[in-house]
């Protein structure tokens, strides 16, 4: 890189220059920019230090307290991110985590939290293993469901202590990646929990739950699955509706939606919510997309790896533990079934969906429907991606769930539509290719939605002029 910029360059309006700036991801190449001039000093000071990390590791803390005593670069961060361990990202099956001990040199950090006052934004990372309320494995993970509560409460108190210095902004934004699926009532009901969450005007959260790879069949009885889902409606979501303006509920590994806990956020308001991010969310009811209908303020839906569940078989005591919605089921002969379980179809449809969503959403005009964000190495999926969220009518967008399939329940088709499984058995009048079937009708109705949010969006640029 030349140490000189060139002068066409600093001849641009400052907004330009430090969007030229952000395409620089390198930091080593932001720290040689620093070096070139005084003006793009200030840009690329202010793209390298927005975001500010820290996690237990000492070199993390070492990084983030230089910061947080620095005169001048403490007050460039925007977003602060909170890991509870050095390493968040799934490991894969068979290894192990070591833990990081939270010592006090970590606790002292996030007080520190109050020497940033230009942050407005969050982010809390958990490790993706973790054990329920039935906590019987006797292998040692990084973070217990105790430890976790525990994390959260000093998060929050950093936060609201923060809050307490009117110079500094409020925290308007935060991301949860890795929030286990086991309620807390006793956080979520605390006044710390009710000061931090009552300023938000955005809540992204990505969850997971417990998975245990020699015993995966008996996942889905665990009672958080059961639970979770209305705690996170009545706990979470109902208190802070009224002011939310971005909400993202993503799973990190499974669909969930219907059962074996029914999430029904049907009964909570969400007047100013314009931006809306579901992952993995799963379909198969008639009205299950109702409390997205009612939410007019949307302008920008996003629905990434969510599905329609065609297919379902449950395990007979699951059936009567779980007693889940079969009002739009169509129960398919004991033959398919048997003693142990039963079966269902459902004939739910995308191109119904698609057609409700570009009728009944009149300030809607962003939609994005993919599994995944980008294509070949770029490809990636996560609530911290939903913006790179693609449209296009996938293979995966119909699903089906069988008790007596492992390592998950939830089978989803190949590229070419296909679902291995149960289904195989099936006699062709009850078994069809879902994708190939659908595709034209699907295809039609997302051609016409996203017609209409064209026409949107030029007569809102029309009347603007």
């Amino acid at each position: 890189m030349s140490s000189q910029p060139r002068p066409e360059l600093l001849g641009l309006a400052p907004e330009l220059v430090q969007n030229v700036i952000k395409q620089v991801g390198d930091k080593g190449d932001l720290t040689n920019v620093r070096l070139s001039c005084k003006t793009l000093n200030k840009h690329a000071t202010t793209e390298l230090f927005k975001d500010v990390f820290v996690s237990p590791e000492h070199s993390h803390i070492s990084s983030w307290n230089s910061i947080s005593q620095h005169d001048v670069l403490r007050h460039v961060p925007r977003h602060a991110i909170i890991h509870t361990q050095p390493v968040i990202e799934d490991l894969g099956l068979d290894t192990f985590r070591e833990r990081e001990e939270i010592g006090e040199d970590f606790e002292e950090a996030l007080a520190a939290l109050s020497r940033f006052p230009n942050l407005d934004s969050v982010e809390i990372g958990f490790t993706p293993e973790c054990v329920g309320a039935d906590d019987h494995l006797d292998t040692e993970l990084a973070e217990s469901k105790t430890q976790r509560e525990d994390m959260l409460k000093l998060i929050f108190q950093a936060i609201r202590d923060r809050a307490e210095d009117g110079k500094n902004r409020k925290i308007r934004k935060m991301t949860i990646i890795n929030l286990q699926n086991y309620p807390l009532p006793n956080f979520s009901s605390s006044d710390l929990f009710r000061d931090v969450m009552s300023q938000l005007e955005e809540l992204h959260i990505s969850m997971t739950q417990e998975f245990n790879e020699h015993g995966p069949d008996h996942d889905y009885t665990k009672i958080e699955l059961q639970t979770f889902p209305a705690y996170l409606c009545s706990d979470w979501l109902a208190p802070i509706s009224t002011h939310l303006k971005a909400l993202s509920v993503y799973h990190q590994t499974d669909n969930w939606g219907p059962f074996p806990g029914y999430f029904d956020p049907s009964g909570i308001s969400f007047p100013k919510l314009e931006t809306l991010a579901l992952g993995y969310y799963t379909l198969a009811h008639d009205n299950d997309i109702d409390w997205i209908l009612a939410i007019k303020s949307l302008r920008k839906l996003i629905l990434q790896k969510c599905m329609i569940a065609s297919w379902i078989k449950i395990d007979a005591n699951n059936l009567a533990t779980w007693k889940p919605r079969t009002r739009d089921w169509t129960k398919m002969p004991d033959q398919y079934g048997g003693s142990w379980c039963e079966g269902f179809v459902y004939d739910g449809k995308w191109s119904q969906n698609l057609d409700r969503i570009a009728s009944d959403l009149p300030n809607l005009v962003d939609f994005r429907f993919d599994t995944i964000s980008g294509w070949g190495d770029e490809a990636t999926y996560g609530v911290e991606y939903r913006d790179r969220c693609g449209i296009r009518i996938s293979p995966q967008r119909y699903v089906s769930f069988d008790n007596g399939i492992l390592p998950t329940h939830w089978v989803e088709a190949d590229d070419a539509g296909e679902i291995e499984g149960w289904i195989e058995e099936l006699e062709d009048d009850l078994i069809t290719n879902k994708h190939d079937d659908n595709f034209e009708a699907d295809q039609k109705s997302l051609d016409a939605l996203l017609e209409k949010l064209k026409s949107r969006k030029s007569m809102g640029q029309s009347g603007a002029t």
